[in-house]
């Protein structure tokens, strides 16, 4: 456990033994589930490639934006639960607070969707089936943002209760349920629109009133409307920056097909590099809002953010292992990777180190980095993430 001690302003451990024990009986467990919950995704996502490619094609140029604004926001709203926790602002899920944050969590990321939705727009042209790709995400994102906030509600506020540091597992655990929701949902409401349109359009009329029963029940305090301003902001330009991410994996889908399995382990690939540096980020940005930039000189932080990558290789094997098995379970062929395992690792650390300096530069610019680190840094790690999958599967075709 990465225990952040308010008073002494300082992690728990005393020597690496102990770090290392901690990574591997609370971290390394947190990101072996996001592991499996991310191949629940991939699965889906590779037995149905093939069906987006041809009548969805759409859905490749959002799909990476979604995934990340989906799992960014609420990353990011862990982040700000996390600091709320030690600074005694909130202290239950039921809490009024909660509600404000999930409302603001799905409001700000609305946007960017609108976005990546016009961008695909403009590159593959207005169609029928361009209206039923924004009903589809329209519906998704609301139930999915309504499950996933109070989701991370839980998952932030139940460990702080046990004495462990949200930082080291709520955001990465949200993040990857964002991704294992944000596949299956959209590829079993394309189903549901192929089966029932009617009650599909239905539904979504549903979910849109929905949440402006959870508009209404927010309190949108001034410090929540500057907290909006600044995520909308963000989130905005980082859509922009998940522009090129989507119509890359559009453009090279037909070269991905080739190497199946980089379309399973597509979105681990991405989710887990995002789940290192958002442990990094979040860390970094706590530490940050106690303590302020001498925290991060301190040997301890270094030490503490230097067993957490160690772990990236373990996890980088199982990555591809988990993927053989995956492929061979969906009827696809999948071997191990020997490029991937080698330089997976590499990409975790650049991942991480932007982690660290754009936490840096966002507190120095008087900018609350809990709003902004983790959603950068994981827009970056999917950036990073779709050229790496690329670069592999131009490779090995």
């Amino acid at each position: 456990m990465i225990a952040v001690i308010v008073q002494n302003r300082t992690a728990g451990y005393s020597n690496w033994g102990e770090r290392l024990r901690g990574a591997f009986l609370v971290t390394f467990p947190a990101l072996l589930l996001c592991l499996a919950l991310d191949f629940v995704g991939g699965g889906v996502l590779g037995k149905n490639f093939d069906k987006i490619v041809t009548h969805y094609p759409l859905l490749l140029v959002i799909l990476p934006g979604m995934m990340d604004l989906r799992g960014n926001v609420f990353g990011s709203m862990a982040s700000r639960l996390t600091t709320a926790l030690y600074l005694g602002k909130v202290r239950g899920i039921r809490d009024p607070e909660v509600t404000t944050n999930i409302t603001l969590a799905i409001t700000s990321s609305s946007i960017p969707l609108m976005i990546l939705w016009v961008a695909g727009v403009l590159q593959l042209g207005f169609s029928h089936s361009a209206i039923v790709v924004l009903a589809i995400v329209v519906s998704s994102a609301l139930f999915i943002g309504i499950l996933l906030g109070y989701s991370t509600a839980f998952i932030t506020v139940i460990p702080y209760r046990h004495s462990v540091d949200p930082d080291t597992i709520a955001a990465p655990l949200i993040t990857s349920v964002a991704d294992v929701i944000t596949i299956p949902s959209l590829v079993y409401m394309i189903f549901f629109y192929e089966k029932h349109p009617g009650e599909f359009y239905t539904f979504t009329a549903l979910m849109l009133a929905l949440f402006g029963i959870l508009i209404l029940r927010s309190r949108f305090t001034g410090e929540y409307r500057k907290s909006f301003r600044e995520i909308a902001l963000v989130l905005t330009l980082l859509a922009i920056m998940e522009i090129f991410s989507g119509s890359t994996l559009e453009y090279y889908s037909k070269v991905i097909s080739r190497v199946i399995i980089l379309s399973i382990m597509y979105p681990s690939i991405l989710d887990s590099v995002g789940n290192f540096s958002s442990i990094v980020a979040a860390t970094t940005s706590t530490r940050l809002n106690l303590a302020g930039p001498s925290e991060l000189r301190d040997k301890n932080f270094v030490a503490d953010i230097g067993t957490i990558l160690l772990l990236s290789p373990v996890i980088g094997i199982l990555t591809n292992l988990i993927a053989v098995y995956v492929s061979h379970f969906v009827g696809l062929y999948g071997d191990v990777i020997w490029a991937f395992v080698i330089t997976y690792p590499l990409l975790v650390i650049v991942n991480a180190l932007i982690g660290i300096g754009v936490a840096y530069i966002a507190y120095t610019h008087s900018i609350d980095p809990d709003n902004v680190a983790i959603p950068t840094v994981t827009t970056i790690s999917d950036v990073l993430g779709t050229l790496y999958v690329v670069l592999l599967a131009g490779t090995l075709a």
